[in-house]
């Protein structure tokens, strides 16, 4: 299986993705701005919402760069 390079719009996407995770642990861990405002769903915490939220993106982010380079064209 030959390795295909994902298109342009496909690494900033994923690479944004991936930011906004990195940013939302890096906000609830460390605390750095405090401006995320209070959320809270299915019963979960505040923090823990965020946590599934950053978690997501970051899942988000390589999968779409993962069917970018198996995918050609995408």
């Amino acid at each position: 299986m030959s390795w295909t390079p994902p298109s342009k719009f496909t690494v900033f996407l994923s690479f944004l993705l991936f930011l906004g995770g990195l940013f939302i642990i890096v906000e609830i861990i460390f605390d750095v701005f405090g401006i995320l405002p209070i959320i809270g769903f299915l019963g979960f915490s505040y923090h823990q919402s965020w946590v599934i939220i950053g978690l997501v993106l970051f899942f988000l982010s390589w999968i779409l760069f993962y069917l970018g380079v198996q995918l050609k064209g995408l």
